[in-house]
């Protein structure tokens, strides 16, 4: 046999020694769903129970939107009334101190609380799916953004004088359909105060007099089908402005979105101090791409108030874009 032969099947045979004399131990699902796992049917004690200690919760608890859903004698044990959220609770009595023997949505780190929530909101998104989202890269948990108990205590904090601070309308989401903590923008703009600040510019997107929300144009909560979905900066920004996307037969290049950033390359997104959100002023703005034509190309004038390429995203007649 030639050596190089004998030595893989020797490497073959050694490995299968060691994966039938060093079997690998069964992994325990992470917590809290180890706690599911390890738990009996007698385990599970009912919402009773846990009233005995807790009354102040459960009750804040019957007044949320989750009730209606946890109280169903249709559902298995462990998806029942306060155990379907923070485990079992003879688990958790056998020692009432420890923090491994119950889901406490204040103290778990983010991604407990993420597995926690997906055991029922599965269909939202999976955790696969959570864990490359930059919400979770970041530790943001889903308790950061949603209450489970409705109290009329935990609103959002937010100074009504800070520039974040977005007042509720009409066009918000209900507090009570998602279970937020607040105000959909206001919630954003606790960690988003940059783009909160743009929204405060000469020129911006109608979101502080009520007419958007964030989630018009960013995905929250992204799944595998909204990733089918995702479509490029151009596609979001074409949902309300169609005229401007075309198909054109002479589309200007951001436009076909084969080059740059699409939109982002003349517009800034959430406001800017220059009209219809343009990040430059005047000539300036086409001079960042036509370095050829900025000084000597009809000096004093913009290129589309001029007269000259007033078709600026793209013309179904003229290739340079002259007119419409």
């Amino acid at each position: 046999m030639h050596p190089a032969k004998a030595g893989m099947m020797i490497f073959m045979l050694f490995w299968m020694w060691v994966l039938f004399t060093h079997p690998q131990r069964d992994q325990q699902p992470p917590f809290p769903l180890n706690l599911f796992a390890q738990a009996k049917t007698e385990d599970f004690i009912g919402e009773k129970e846990c009233a005995s200690c807790h009354r102040a919760q459960v009750e804040s608890f019957e007044r949320s939107a989750h009730a209606a859903y946890v109280h169903s004698p249709r559902l298995p044990i462990d998806k029942r009334g306060c155990e379907a959220c923070h485990g079992p609770g003879n688990i958790h009595l056998e020692d009432e101190r420890n923090p491994a023997k119950v889901m406490s949505f204040k103290k778990a780190p983010s991604a407990a609380v993420a597995t926690a929530c997906l055991r029922c909101h599965a269909e939202t998104m999976h955790m696969t799916q959570w864990k490359r989202t930059s919400h979770a890269q970041h530790g943001i948990a889903c308790t950061s953004c949603h209450q489970i108990h409705r109290s009329a205590e935990q609103r959002l904090p937010i100074e009504p004088n800070r520039l974040t601070a977005f007042p509720a309308t009409a066009a918000s989401l209900s507090f009570e359909q998602y279970m937020l903590k607040g105000d959909p923008v206001s919630l954003c703009s606790q960690c988003h105060q940059k783009e909160a600040a743009e929204f405060r510019m000469n020129f911006h997107h109608p979101l502080p007099e009520g007419r958007m929300i964030c989630s018009d144009c960013h995905e929250v909560h992204p799944d595998q089908a909204s990733g089918k979905r995702s479509h490029p900066q151009k596609g979001s920004c074409a949902t309300c402005h169609a005229d401007a996307a075309g198909p054109f037969t002479f589309a200007h290049d951001p436009v076909v979105g084969g080059t740059g950033e699409e939109c982002g390359e003349c517009h800034r997104p959430h406001g800017s101090n220059n009209p219809r959100l343009l990040k430059t002023f005047s000539r300036g703005l086409c001079a960042q791409c036509h370095t050829d034509k900025a000084s000597t190309h009809n000096p004093g004038q913009t290129c589309w108030t001029a007269g000259c390429h007033v078709a600026v995203h793209g013309s179904n007649t003229d290739p340079l874009l002259r007119t419409p």
